[in-house]
């Protein structure tokens, strides 16, 4: 009889202390839960009204596990502020996100159903009132994509255009471009090859021939047929 007692006793005692430890550790898993939740997220490299913008919308991983948290669910969010061009995401343990953001330059801008975009250098258009400054580029008028516009330009600088001194620019239903510059000098380009007729422009702008209000018709090939306005 006393030795059954005595069992009963152990079993009681037993499952008392596995009972209190579970609570202990339920405890504990909480606390340090609680120490690795999201509390606080630092935006570098956007003014003021775009940084709460964005901060609102990351509001959501607030309180979330940081060990948690998918960046890729965070790109989606920053992809879609189209003045970004690059960024950076870092964990800072135990409870903060560092993100560094480098803002896109603007390279022109042109007219889409009626409302002014802005060109960035990362691909993007960008609507001009959403952003509300006024940047000193050029149009671009045309049905064109961003990407033979960069290329353009690209093409441009590698053979020491001054793209400051380009005024506008005309894309064709043909695929060629025409370049307004400064003095009223209107470059045709042909729709391909076009690299080495800038080069033969420019050869020729070096040596001043290139006068004011003239018209420098590149589309046919070997020849170079300038007019005056």
């Amino acid at each position: 009889m006393h030795l059954s007692i005595n069992k009963k006793k152990i079993y009681f005692y037993l499952f008392t202390f596995v009972f209190l430890n579970t609570i202990f550790n339920f405890k504990q898993m909480s606390n340090i839960s609680n120490i690795f939740k999201l509390k606080d997220i630092s935006i570098k490299g956007l003014e003021l009204d775009e940084e709460t913008s964005l901060r609102n919308d990351l509001e959501l991983f607030k309180n979330q596990n940081i060990f948690l948290i998918k960046k890729n669910q965070m790109y989606s969010i920053l992809d879609n502020f189209k003045q970004i061009e690059t960024f950076k995401i870092k964990k800072i343990f135990p409870s903060e996100l560092n993100i560094d953001i480098k803002k896109t330059s603007y390279v022109g801008k042109t007219m889409k159903n009626g409302r002014v975009y802005l060109i960035g250098n990362n691909k993007k258009f960008i609507e001009q009132k959403k952003i509300n400054i006024q940047p000193n580029v050029p149009y671009v008028f045309g049905n064109f994509l961003i990407e033979e516009f960069l290329i353009l330009q690209n093409n441009l600088k590698v053979n020491n255009f001054n793209l400051d001194e380009i005024k506008s620019y005309y894309y064709f239903k043909s695929s060629r471009w025409d370049l307004n510059k400064e003095d009223n000098i209107t470059i045709k380009l042909p729709f391909s090859n076009y690299e080495q007729s800038l080069k033969q422009y420019k050869i020729l702008e070096d040596d001043g021939k290139i006068y004011k209000n003239s018209i420098v018709d590149l589309r046919v090939p070997k020849k170079i047929i300038i007019g005056y306005k």
